[in-house]
């Protein structure tokens, strides 16, 4: 199933790619749209948030429910929210933060499951992380800056039955945790995302156009070592709870391949898999996975690639 937000139009295909059926559509009649988002699957179908609207498709296209809902209570959260049935996975901002290292204080957010109206809240736990972080200045005062090495933590949730994967960008910790909040396993793993010379030197160069009027010591202290870039890009559970986390490539342009992992839901690692560079995993099956690219114009084409296990 692919959805396309400028047509507002979902689109079936079978496993060869063959169309079998177009749905959806602009409108306010049931089953259409005014703006479409969240695509998640949903017991044999898919669901899809469009405007003020829950609507619901089976596996062969034909409409199941089309509902509207009051958003309001949703939209004080600012992380991406997850949907997965009946359940939305989203995060709230926790005053105060944590100490991450010397002279650095990360954010801390709460994830939590509701329902679609809001009404229901179950804590599922607090994690750190965020696209912004507070440094110490020589002066010895806290400064929030843009953080340009993107540490928001990934959220992904998937599998029969479901599990809720984090990933925590800045040091690849993976918490695997039942959709009730209790965790499974934590998988660590060290000396991930480490960038090269030429890597660094660019990273220095967007902090300093982020932070002016640092000297080359806060500027050192603000970007202290490669442990602090992002150890993963991507994060994905599939039908059958596995995790893939998207190795963080910083390879030179022109590499042929990026790399993802996949981790058991026990948290053992299963392998790796490699893909395209560029390509962006949507979907994993028992023999395929399923990718988007774009090309030189930033058209995106959906591409289904065989899945080989060595």
């Amino acid at each position: 199933m692919v959805l396309d937000d400028e047509s507002l139009e979902l689109r079936f295909f079978d496993a060869l790619g063959g169309h079998l059926v177009t749905v959806g559509g602009p409108g306010e009649g049931p089953g259409e749209l005014t703006w479409a988002g969240h695509l998640s699957p949903f017991a044999d179908g898919v669901q899809l948030k469009g405007g003020d609207k829950r609507i619901r498709f089976s596996a062969s296209g034909d409409l199941i429910a089309d509902e509207r809902f009051d958003w309001t209570p949703l939209q004080q959260f600012l992380c991406p929210f997850t949907f997965f049935g009946d359940d939305v996975f989203l995060c709230e901002y926790v005053p105060g933060g944590v100490q991450a290292g010397d002279g650095m204080r990360a954010p801390r957010y709460r994830l939590f499951r509701t329902d679609w109206k809001g009404e229901r809240r179950d804590t599922l736990g607090l994690f750190s992380g965020s696209s912004t972080a507070s440094y110490r200045t020589s002066d010895g005062m806290f400064r929030t800056v843009e953080d340009p090495f993107a540490r928001q933590d990934l959220i992904a949730v998937g599998g029969s039955p479901p599990i809720v994967a984090v990933l925590s960008r800045d040091r690849y910790e993976l918490t695997l945790m039942t959709t009730s909040g209790e965790v499974l396993r934590v998988v660590r793993r060290h000396g991930a995302g480490q960038p090269g010379a030429e890597a660094l030197e660019d990273i220095h160069a967007r902090a300093t156009a982020l932070t002016p009027g640092l000297t080359p010591a806060e500027l050192a202290d603000l970007v202290p070592a490669p442990e602090t870039l992002p150890a993963g890009n991507a994060l994905l559970v599939d039908r059958i709870a596995n995790s893939w986390v998207g190795r963080l490539s910083l390879a030179a342009a022109g590499a042929e391949h990026d790399t993802y992992e996949v981790f058991l839901a026990d948290g053992r690692l299963q392998g790796e898999v490699t893909v395209p560079a560029g390509a962006r995993l949507m979907d994993v099956g028992d023999d395929y996975v399923l990718l988007v690219r774009s090309d030189e114009f930033d058209v995106p084409f959906v591409e289904l690639y065989g899945l080989i296990k060595d």
